[in-house]
């Protein structure tokens, strides 16, 4: 079921938020509140379609596949009418009344879900990745051990956002991060953002899959490290988004200077497609961890 709330009546905007199934457990999918992450948005519109379609759904599923509305029709990253990004400014908003409309409407539904799974995206050359606070909170744990994806990474923990706010309130809630943004989507990476979501939703026991994958091995890291170019010039990588690599490996070559990585850890992303600046970023590194 489609319900259309208006966030703004003097221009008559509306949020779309999808309903499907009734009763508990319930789970809310989010995706589009940075406007211009276009990935997520195409998976929870395959998601919306899959389920029209599906008998037996246990529970409630709540999809918000575009929250940032305004962002999304201007592909930017934040609100256009005050420069506020929406993933800063949970539980309570701030800016525009689009904003607050908008932001508290989700959080309404947010604060009484069981489960919360927000989609964003992470660069084009990106390795999808769970983004939680695995590391202070075992209920997280016991949530993102459902989540059939392999690579677990930890959060800063930046207040403001909506999976850290419901975190604190108790709520079991995570990213993930897959390939895209800035306007574009990655029609692969959303195809296997939208097979990792069918399965977490069987294995949380929302809907039943006659076809059930075993769940991956469970890879957990620290935070993201940056690596940055000391140079100016295009990167020419010597390794590729996923591999494992080791301190002092050779990430690639910044007009012709090795740039190594400071950390053990996962590669998850390069930035292979514009051109870098001095102390512009290279890659984004995941640190090993003692699991």
């Amino acid at each position: 079921m489609l319900r259309e709330i208006t966030v703004d009546g003097s221009t008559g905007l509306k949020l779309k938020i999808y309903e499907f199934g009734t009763g508990g457990p319930r789970i809310l999918i989010t995706s589009g509140i940075h406007g211009d992450e276009l990935t997520g948005i195409y998976t929870n519109l395959q998601l919306i379609r899959y389920l029209e379609r599906k008998d037996n759904i246990h529970g409630k599923i709540y999809i918000i596949p575009i929250v940032n509305i305004l962002g999304f029709q201007a592909s930017t990253r934040r609100n256009p009418i005050d420069n506020i990004d929406l993933n800063r400014v949970f539980p309570d908003g701030d800016g525009s009344i689009i904003t607050k409309g908008i932001i508290q409407e989700v959080w309404g539904i947010a604060k009484t879900s069981d489960y919360i799974l927000d989609l964003h995206c992470a660069g084009r050359y990106t390795y999808q990745y769970i983004l939680s606070l695995y590391n202070k909170h075992q209920f997280i744990k016991e949530y993102t051990d459902n989540i059939s994806w392999d690579v677990e990474i930890m959060s800063s923990g930046l207040r403001g956002q909506l999976f850290t706010e419901a975190t604190e309130e108790g709520i079991p809630a995570a990213i993930i991060e897959t390939a895209g943004g800035r306007g574009y989507y990655d029609k692969q990476s959303g195809d296997t953002l939208f097979h990792t979501i069918l399965q977490t939703l069987h294995n949380l026991g929302f809907i039943t899959l006659n076809n059930v994958t075993e769940k991956p091995n469970r890879r957990r890291y620290g935070k993201l490290i940056r690596v940055r170019s000391n140079l100016s010039g295009f990167l020419e990588p010597r390794v590729e988004v996923g591999k494992e690599i080791q301190k002092g490996d050779v990430i690639g070559e910044v007009d012709g200077e090795t740039v190594k990585s400071p950390v053990s850890g996962i590669v998850i992303g390069l930035t292979k497609d514009r051109y870098i600046f001095k102390q512009g970023l290279v890659a984004k590194v995941a640190e090993k961890r003692d699991q």
